[in-house]
């Protein structure tokens, strides 16, 4: 990804009271993740017993479209706003974590579940560490 260039080359040069590096591995993590949790849900629906993924499924979808956003929130560094981007970092983190934990009960039948699991640890953390 281009985040480190975009960041280290934009003219507001991150007000934010977090490092450039954290928040380069934040965006990374984010946008990974949306995608690692879109292709998931795509994996599940062709699943011979996609009904028992149901949860699975829209806890994906869910996670993606909170990781795209945040990951689109975090890029913005024009006159961001601190209390509305850890409003947004929590809530990924959150649905992060419900999406791992709900990948995980299907990490032994599906790898794709497993992978997905994994990757929303990474971004759960990284969200976490931004915030911290």
């Amino acid at each position: 990804m281009k985040a480190n260039e975009m960041l280290r080359t934009h003219p507001q040069q991150n007000g934010l009271p977090v490092s450039r590096q954290a928040l380069q591995e934040c965006i990374e993590a984010c946008f990974s993740c949306a995608q690692t949790c879109t292709t998931c849900a795509d994996a599940c629906l062709g699943e011979a017993m996609v009904d028992e993924l149901v949860a699975c499924i829209r806890l994906n979808l869910d996670c993606a479209d909170v990781c795209a956003a945040t990951g689109r929130l975090l890029s913005r560094q024009t006159a961001a706003n601190w209390d509305v981007l850890r409003a947004q970092l929590e809530a990924c983190a959150v649905a992060c974590q419900a999406c791992g934990d709900e990948c995980e009960k299907h990490a032994g039948m599906h790898e794709h579940c497993r992978i997905c699991a994994e990757e929303c640890r990474r971004c759960e953390d990284a969200c976490r560490s931004l915030l911290s």
